[in-house]
């Protein structure tokens, strides 16, 4: 692990860091040192001095340059923490094998070389353009101190490595150090220490398993039991207590956590009492690593590593790459667009890394259809293979040779990178959605239609259609494109402009089919169109043998029939992927739906898959409508941030919400929120929303608003305790790897795994891993393994589901949400509803149709439900409320985007208020990142990629096609399980 922190004050860092190590004083030894090019150009060498590193930190070089500071303030530089892992720490220390020491500093100088080379920039001059730019400077100035203890005394090996603000640039003079950078490279830093660390200890003959939360490929030596982690690692309890305390964790709140619970460090320890306390703590738990050193070294004499082992008997290089390749939780395929090469071409190894990084840009590809090159990197090393950064990178820069993998070189890595596939799939929605350009007849005739279309509103109970609605009916019914884009803000009505369309369009004797993306917008959809309504996936999964050709000739005559001249609209349709819409639009063609229409606001939240083609396509040459004036805004206030919204002004935005914004200190963001809320009468407050852009936002302002009900009476104050299951969010990719397994989560296999012995249906809850299997106990108390890199590839929906248990109490009059649909009881993803009572083992529901259910307990919806006081801006989209209460932290910074800042204000009509911990910073994070999706066509210019032609995609996608699915009998690749909606909720 690397944590990251500003250096304070140059004199107070170089008396602490140039201290001896504190409990070994026979590792003190070459415990300091100088590293990196400008370190070398500056004679600065071999063990690191007080006055001079003091003199670094403060800006006066030893050549006699000074770097100025900003108003005259130097910073001193950042140091960067690289932690061993406390199995190591153990052996190292209790067992006393120095090796692995030196490969915690050889690791430690492997990470800082690659950061030296691709990481540290400094701002220089240009000419050209007038001003200041960030330019890779390629040379560093650090000071490394290797620790041994944490601040608890307890056995930690870590490295101080203190880079200082000062670099070369091309220039020839010193510069300060631009750290923008450095902290956005933190993770991949972190993988690339992990990977380092990693393969020189199991070259030191140990073996080693992923830790139990493995962020950025952490490990652990396997062997050292967690009851011996845990019983040194109270330092680490304490950071996560305080965390506890608020329900976070993000890196910066950990770092901010271990800063308030630091003690200060001993200043003349007693080295033989505390490695004295250490044995007789590990004589307590029964911990003895001396075996554990034995059987290394005696591996470490033989030359055999875990990895030998694995590949051991066999000859050929084929072989013993699949080997190794399974060892890491990777399935090899033949025909992997990312790994073309005949089995037997690559060297076991060459073939790990190929197989890693083809698996990185699967999962990244997922969510995302563009991604950084560092952001590969990181994902390819977390798969803990015998491989390191350079074998990463090697076979990244083989892929873009060979275009397989489009993007910038390596020196140039702010370029996004994007896969062929992606950009195939993007230029095939686009040719999908231009087939159709002049190729139906109109749904009704031009004349007389815009007389039609205002009669229709009347006779619905509309108001009048502005101009914006009344052209979009026009052209939708008028025109003879197949594929119509309605692109409208938030609040411009823009389904209530589709009602009359739909009306006519039934008069003309057309099917009519609502879709959106989840149950709930789609329901609504339905009912304000008077249309019957599905999902997108629904739509999708019941059509699925006609897209995919595997439909007998009597069924493509059926579904011909119901299809043919439909007019089929979509809402949210920006919340809908590429693969989605591809198949979408593939389906009106080959059918020939008369109307494919696509509303949606391009500036709202995109969809969760990769992608963002509503937004793409509004760039082509098709049929679109243009809806701007908002119906929704009452108030000055709200029309005045809807129109700085539109005009892309978030400053102007947050300042007419100034008066109107209470500002807490750090955490107290929810109590505020919810007493507030609480303290409205309660018309008022029935008709205010609470929004948080996360998952822990959301719970804790539920569990506050509840406490509040419950101390003003007006919710019974005797509850039920239920364990509900929230949705891990992860990619299909991500559930083949281990660490999305955790201690208590609970997994349910979604498609037949019969080769494993697991059905469709059942589930179980993790209660460890072994041997790189997750062990889940079933409900009847059996003990079952399961195997996450033997799930089937290439499913349009998940093989498994991830949960999370937690405990929540209901009250009678609670207000709760569904996260999972029942669709006999009419039950959808995302509905309200209230508890009416509470009798014994049974909860009374009643719906928001005002019907009643009664759930016993063990009725399945009682784990599919949470408390609804609060809710996400995922949830919230397509909802409108009078007024509304929204709750941001600078804490949420990765949440915190224009697009979720717009959906959350725009769901008000008449009042808003911010709830927050720092306005002017959460201001500033929203202006900084727009929430928007990557796109692989638009990554693809940017590196002056030509676009693949129509006829290439077509040859493309039948390749693919062409690649077997490895699912197993009993569930073929019709889509997903209709059971249940998405449950997407991104606060993480």
């Amino acid at each position: 692990m690397i944590t990251l922190a500003s250096v304070g004050s140059a004199s107070s860092a170089a008396e602490y860091l140039c201290q001896d190590n504190y409990y070994t004083a026979d590792q003190t030894q070459d415990a300091s040192a100088w590293f990196g090019k400008g370190a070398d150009a500056l004679g600065l060498t071999g063990k690191v001095e007080e006055a001079a590193f003091a003199a670094v930190l403060d800006g006066k070089l030893p050549d006699g340059s000074v770097i100025a500071g900003k108003d005259g303030v130097h910073r001193p530089g950042v140091d960067l923490t690289f932690s061993a892992s406390k199995s190591v720490s153990l052996v190292a220390m209790l067992g006393g094998d120095k090796r692995l020491v030196e490969a915690l500093k050889e690791s430690v100088t492997a990470t800082l070389r690659w950061t030296e080379k691709n990481v540290v920039e400094a701002r220089v001059w240009d000419a050209a353009q007038g001003r200041q730019v960030p330019e890779r400077s390629g040379n560093l100035i650090a000071a490394t101190f290797l620790h041994d203890v944490n601040r608890n005394g307890e056995p930690q090996l870590h490295i101080h490595a203190v880079v200082a603000n000062a670099t070369m640039a091309s220039d020839g003079k010193w510069h300060a150090v631009r750290n923008d950078e450095l902290y956005r490279a933190q993770h991949v830093l972190s993988a690339i220490h992990n990977a380092e660390l990693r393969s020189r200890v199991e070259a030191l003959g140990y073996e080693t398993v992923p830790a139990r939360n493995a962020i950025d490929g952490a490990f652990e030596i396997k062997g050292v039991t967690r009851e011996a982690v845990e019983a040194f690692s109270t330092r680490r309890a304490e950071i996560l207590a305080e965390l506890a305390k608020e329900d976070r964790g993000s890196a910066r709140e950990r770092e901010l956590a271990a800063l308030s619970t630091r003690r200060g460090k001993e200043l003349e320890p007693d080295a033989a009492r505390q490695v004295a306390a250490w044995k007789e703590t590990a004589r307590a738990i029964g911990f003895d690593p001396s075996r554990l050193i034995e059987s290394a070294m005696a591996r470490s004499a033989g030359q055999q590593t875990v990895w030998s082992r694995v590949v051991e008997g066999m000859r050929g290089i084929g072989e013993r790459g699949i080997a190794i390749a399974c060892a890491m939780g990777l399935t090899p395929r033949d025909g992997d667009p990312l790994v073309p090469e005949r089995l037997g071409r690559l060297e076991p190894k060459a073939f790990a890394a190929a197989q890693a990084v083809a698996s990185a840009a699967r999962e990244l590809g997922e969510r995302e259809a563009a991604f950084s090159r560092n952001d590969l990197i990181r994902t390819a090393l977390e798969r803990q293979g015998p491989v390191t950064v350079d074998m990463i990178e090697a076979r990244i820069d083989l892929l873009q040779e060979r275009g397989l993998l489009v993007g910038s070189g390596p020196a140039d890595r702010d370029r996004m990178l994007t896969t062929e596939q992606a950009l195939a799939m993007e230029t095939k929605v686009i040719a999908l959605a231009q087939a159709g350009k002049d190729s139906v007849q109109p749904i009704a005739d031009k004349d007389g239609i815009v007389a039609r279309l205002q009669e229709q509103a009347r006779a619905i109970g509309l108001r009048r259609l502005n101009t914006g609605q009344e052209q979009a009916g026009v052209a939708i019914l008028t025109s003879r494109d197949r594929v119509h884009l309605v692109q409208g803000g938030a609040g411009v009505g823009k389904s209530a402009a589709l009602a009359p369309v739909a009306a006519i369009a039934r008069e003309e004797g057309r099917q009519v089919v609502a879709l959106s993306h989840v149950g709930r917008i789609a329901r609504e959809f339905g009912e304000k169109t008077a249309s019957p309504a599905s999902t997108v996936d629904a739509f999708l999964a019941r059509y699925a043998r006609i897209i995919d050709g595997s439909a007998s000739a009597d069924k493509v005559v059926v579904v011909r029939a119901e299809l043919s001249g439909a007019l089929v609209m979509v809402d949210e349709a920006s919340q809908i992927g590429t693969d989605r819409l591809a198949r979408l639009i593939a389906l009106a063609n080959e059918m020939d739906v008369s109307k494919l229409v696509l509303a949606g606001d391009i500036k709202q939240l995109p969809a969760i898959e990769a992608g963002k083609p509503f937004a793409q396509l509004q760039q082509q040459d098709l049929g679109q409508s243009q809806i701007t004036e908002n119906l929704r805004a009452q108030t000055p206030q709200m029309v005045a941030i809807n129109r700085a919204l539109e005009q892309g002004d978030v400053s102007e935005a947050f300042a007419v919400l100034k008066p109107a914004t209470t500002e807490v200190a750090s955490g107290k963001i929810p109590d505020a929120a919810a007493a507030m809320w609480a303290n409205l009468p309660r018309e008022e407050r029935d008709n205010t929303i609470l929004l948080a852009a996360g998952r822990a936002m959301r719970s804790a302002g539920n569990a506050a608003a509840q406490e509040a009900l419950i101390q003003r009476g007006e919710v019974g104050e005797r509850g039920v305790t239920l364990e509900v299951l929230d949705r891990v969010t992860i990619t299909r990719e991500g559930a083949r790897q281990l660490k999305g397994y955790q201690d208590g989560r609970v997994v349910a296999i979604e498609t037949n795994l019969r080769a494993q012995g697991f059905a469709r249906g059942e589930r179980g809850t993790v209660i460890g891993i072994k041997d790189g299997k997750v062990e889940l106990v079933m409900p009847d108390g059996e003990i079952r393994r399961f195997d996450p890199d033997r799930l089937p590839r290439n499913l349009k929906h998940d093989a498994v589901t991830i949960f999370e248990p937690k405990q929540i109490s209901l009250h009678e009059g609670d207000r709760i949400r569904w996260t999972a649909k029942d669709a006999e009881r009419g039950l959808l993803n995302g509905d309200i509803a209230h508890v009416a009572r509470i009798d014994g083992d049974t909860i009374t529901v009643k719906g928001s149709d005002g019907q009643l259910h009664d759930l016993p307990r063990g009725d399945p919806m009682l784990e599919r439900l949470d408390l609804a006081y609060a809710i996400n801006v995922h949830v919230a989209q397509g909802m409108t409320a009078r007024d509304g209460i929204i709750m941001m932290s600078e804490r949420e910074r990765m949440l915190n985007t224009s697009a979720s800042f717009l959906v959350a204000v725009t769901r008000i009509a008449e009042n808003a208020t911010l709830v927050t911990d720092n306005p002017s910073r959460v201001e500033r994070q929203v202006e900084s990142r727009t929430g928007e999706k990557s796109s692989a066509i638009e990554t693809a210019r940017e590196n002056g990629h030509a676009l693949p032609s129509p006829t290439e995609t077509k040859d493309r996608e039948l390749a693919l096609e062409r690649t077997p699915e490895r699912s197993e009998p009993g569930r073929g690749s019709s889509g997903p399980d209709l059971s249940r909606d998405r449950d997407y909720d991104f606060g993480m």
